[in-house]
């Protein structure tokens, strides 16, 4: 675009300009030929993940191992086609936006001729891609659609798995909030017609994990490909998922530690390792279980495995191991049993300098609400002690208080959070309160005060002196 405006400004080129255009135009032109006839040369179309993962399953079934890499192959071939048919698009527009350029640049176009080209190609070029995404197809009258209206209300839905969980985990306080979420459901449709005033099963199913997510403390992980993919978030509470923009110190967690804790059970689950067996397997792997992964999921045919070795929503300790560094901590994370010992940085001691930090066997911690913003506990000891909460440490934003007077906490196990307490009955919560937000706020509010102000102020003066003189 830079390059056109220039051109539009001086209005021609001469020998050298248009030798300056020429040499890159026809490097394009030669890249896009040589792509489009030998794709295959310059690339493979399937990833190293990929094919590692097909050559994992092809060893472990050798009686297909001709009908996976067939599979490999069709899916390369696909792929081939469809970079190879943009590339001959693309060489396309290169060729007919080059054409008018060197005509314009040799005076044989005019302005107006140019940018009418150009445009028509933009357009043309936008349109097409567009319709990749919009379909604008007609049966019988009706748009054809690219997706069925069904599938993206209901994009996904519950296996035998996750209906394992749904049914062990159900209790009254999930029925109650069930009650209420259909009543209100029910009340807001009341005015619909037809099929869409009823609650049909499948949305009835839906509501019920997610009052399940609001009354329940476990998290659940699926073995397959779990930190790439974001069905298991959409049922249940996850420590995987995903997004584009994980946060760094979990994304460090799962390389250094629960990627090789994924592998490690699913190789014994592979080596003929039994489920019941696998109790003992996961006792060892104290980070899945500082983040209370009690459920994971093997197959979606089949119940999950259960684990009794997560810890819950809050535990308390025992001791505490002081680092000096996140290295130290992150390290020491893979080697310490979370149930007994937190490893906390030396930049929390004075957070934690008084804590009396000893066995008690009476303690407990329990969720009793559970919301984005607010998370709220009811913890009880005898004696007092440090508890590590199984939530992610977000720094400032996110205030402690103990039945209602605000306290500073501990970022404990490299992730996650601890805050002393003193012995008896207390109510921890947990809510978002960014210093930054409430200070925006505040300049918002001021500033449609003045606003506002000075509207009021023009009206006045416009009834004083409605002529306008001054």
């Amino acid at each position: 675009m830079l390059y056109l405006n220039d051109l539009l400004k001086e209005g021609s080129w001469d020998r050298l300009k248009e030798r300056r255009f020429l040499v890159p135009a026809a490097g394009l032109v030669l890249l896009l030929v040589l792509f489009g006839l030998a794709p295959g040369s310059f690339f493979t179309f399937i990833s190293d993940a990929e094919r590692t993962s097909f050559e994992a399953r092809a060893a472990a079934e050798p009686a297909q191992e001709a009908q996976v890499m067939a599979f490999v192959e069709d899916i390369a071939r696909m792929r081939m086609d469809v970079f190879t048919a943009d590339v001959w698009r693309s060489l396309m527009f290169v060729l007919i936006g080059g054409g008018l350029i060197f005509l314009f640049g040799r005076g044989k176009l005019n302005r107006a001729v140019l940018l009418a080209g150009i445009g028509a190609l933009v357009l043309f070029d936008l349109w097409d891609v567009d319709k990749r995404y919009v379909n604008n197809e007609k049966d019988k009258g009706r748009y054809l659609a690219w997706e069925d209206e069904r599938a993206n209300q209901f994009p996904h839905q519950p296996d035998q798995a996750d209906m394992a969980i749904l049914q062990d985990e159900w209790g009254p306080r999930s029925e109650a909030l069930l009650k209420d979420v259909m009543t209100k459901e029910k009340a807001r449709r009341s005015s619909e017609r037809g099929r869409d005033r009823v609650v049909g099963k499948e949305e009835e199913t839906l509501l019920r994990f997610a009052a399940l997510r609001r009354t329940t403390d476990h998290r659940v992980l699926n073995l397959s490909n779990p930190f790439n993919d974001s069905r298991i978030s959409y049922l249940h509470k996850s420590i995987g998922g995903y997004h584009g923009a994980k946060l760094k110190r979990y994304q460090e967690v799962i390389d250094f530690h629960l990627g090789p804790a994924v592998q490690r059970v699913i190789g014994a689950l592979q080596g003929g390792t039994s489920i019941p067996a696998m109790d003992s397997l996961l006792a060892r792997e104290g980070v899945l279980n500082m983040l209370n992964t009690r459920y994971l999921i093997y197959s979606k045919e089949r119940p999950p495995i259960l684990n009794t070795n997560a810890l819950g929503s809050a535990w308390f300790v025992e001791n505490v191991e002081w680092v000096k560094n996140a290295d130290e901590e992150i390290t020491a994370l893979g080697r310490i049993d979370p149930a007994r010992t937190a490893v906390v940085d030396e930049r929390f001691r004075s957070v934690l300098a008084s804590t009396n930090i000893a066995p008690d066997p009476s303690a407990s911690v329990t969720l009793d609400n559970y919301a984005t913003n607010e998370l709220s506990y009811t913890v009880r000891s005898s004696k007092g002690g440090l508890v590590v909460f199984s939530a992610i440490w977000y720094g400032p934003d996110w205030v402690a208080t103990v039945d209602g007077v605000e306290v500073p906490y501990a970022r404990a196990n490299y992730l996650l959070r601890a805050l002393p307490v003193t012995g008896g009955e207390h109510k921890v919560v947990f809510k978002v309160s960014s210093r930054a937000y409430r200070v925006g706020e505040q300049v918002s509010l001021a500033s449609s005060a003045a606003i506002l102000l000075l509207v009021v102020f023009a009206l006045f003066k416009r009834t004083r002196d409605p002529q306008g003189h001054e």
